[in-house]
């Protein structure tokens, strides 16, 4: 009974998340349940605006939510209550720890891409995740020495984060690609840019943000030279591979 409570809760938690997927049009890949947890694929998530991932990550919780309150209305009656209200309990805490790939680790890398550019937020996302499960660990260890599921659930979450660590690069392209192909998703004016007319190409697109179009406007000492959107700037690194060109490079094409 404690398997099957908890693989349905795992269910409805991943329907909230597809259903907010749903709801943006968003195309799922894939669905992969685990005896931990849920992983929901999705297609070209890496560039979506900030307000929209936000709430498909935040409908997963919701759900435990709704659950605790309708089991508190209607199942107090039941022999399984204190079990159900216990796991469901359990579930929400543990998915809004901050770690990576848990809800708690993406809704901390919307916070910082808010904040910071997409390659920064990611990186200090994983710095953190990374000593919140050395804490998390070592808390466990003592509090609960021999549970085999809670042991198994923080080596997913480890490899997981180390697999990220290893592929951040990797995404960052991932992440310039996708903005390529959804240049006119974002309804938000694009964000402008001022930059000096010697600075590298790939400084600029490490600097840029998620969910956001973005323009740069290219200065020297005296007055503007041009402007460049992100796009340009993208589909000149691809072209080239490099990126170590300055800025001023394509405004002389």
């Amino acid at each position: 009974m404690s398997f099957f409570l908890l693989m349905l809760l795992i269910i409805i938690h991943e329907c909230g998340h597809i259903a907010a997927a749903l709801l943006f049009k968003w195309e799922i890949q894939s669905v992969t349940l685990l005896p931990f947890g849920g992983k929901l694929v999705i297609k070209g998530i890496l560039d979506r605006p900030l307000k929209e991932e936000l709430l498909v990550v935040f409908c997963g919780p919701l759900q435990h939510v709704l659950i605790g309150a309708a089991a508190f209305f209607f199942l107090k009656e039941w022999s399984y209550y204190s079990l159900l209200m216990q796991l469901n309990l359990q579930l929400l805490c543990f998915n809004l720890l901050p770690l990576w790939p848990l809800d708690g680790g993406r809704i901390l890398f919307l916070v910082l891409a808010h904040i910071n550019s997409f390659s920064q937020a990611m990186k200090q996302t994983l710095q953190i995740s990374m000593a919140g499960l050395g804490v998390t660990i070592v808390i466990t260890s003592f509090l609960f020495p021999f549970n085999l599921q809670l042991i198994l659930v923080l080596a997913y979450t480890a490899i997981a984060c180390i697999i990220q660590w290893k592929h951040r690069s990797i995404l960052e392209r991932q992440f310039w690609l996708e903005r390529c192909k959804n240049r006119g998703a974002s309804s938000q004016p694009p964000r402008i840019n001022y930059v000096p007319v010697n600075i590298p190409i790939n400084q600029l697109l490490h600097d840029l943000k998620k969910g956001k179009r973005e323009v740069f406007i290219v200065k020297n000492s005296t007055a503007t030279m041009g402007m460049i959107t992100d796009v340009s700037i993208i589909n000149q690194y691809f072209k080239k591979g490099t990126g170590t060109e300055p800025v001023s490079f394509l405004l002389e094409k």
